[in-house]
């Protein structure tokens, strides 16, 4: 799992919705506004504050229509809402389990990399030893889905989005 920091963490701005790293946002000047909590870069604030007479772009998403009040970034408050939401969940474990489980063969120990691979000369499948292909698909029924193959043969599926 990768680590949490500021330099891992990314936000959107409510104006242009561009991203940039918490760490790259605070050195840049990015602002946050105390009434719904939006992120929004130096250049919207100029940019809302001329033509839309000082509103917080956040109506864009539906947000009532109010005066933008920008204020720091709560880089702690930040951070502890993206490790509280990180995207382990139900889902997390399984898509780890499903999609990277072959790539984490590099990290186990010398010995367990030699037992796994002593069973599998024993199945004599020729598929076992090509890595499995792992792509991005849309499907009529379930829409975008993360798909692993082998071969073109279908492994697993799991919905995303």
């Amino acid at each position: 799992m990768a680590v949490i920091t500021t330099s891992t963490v990314s936000i959107r701005c409510a104006g242009h919705n561009g991203r940039a790293t918490l760490r790259e946002a605070i050195d840049v000047g990015w602002r946050m506004c105390r009434i719904c909590r939006t992120f929004i870069c130096p250049k919207c604030i100029q940019e809302f504050d001329l033509k839309m007479a000082g509103a917080c772009p956040s109506f864009i998403f539906g947000i009532d229509r109010h005066q933008l009040s920008p204020g720091p970034i709560p880089i702690e408050e930040v951070m502890l809402f993206v490790e509280s939401n990180k995207s382990e969940g139900i889902t997390g474990g399984l898509l780890e389990t499903l999609f990277f489980e072959d790539e984490q063969m590099g990290f186990m120990p010398f010995y367990a990399a030699v037992e796994k691979k002593a069973e599998e000369e024993d199945k004599d499948d020729e598929l076992s030893l090509e890595p499995p292909k792992i792509q991005e698909e849309i499907w009529s029924s379930f829409g975008f889905v993360m798909t692993k193959r082998r071969r073109g043969k279908f492994i697993t599926w799991e919905k995303i989005g």
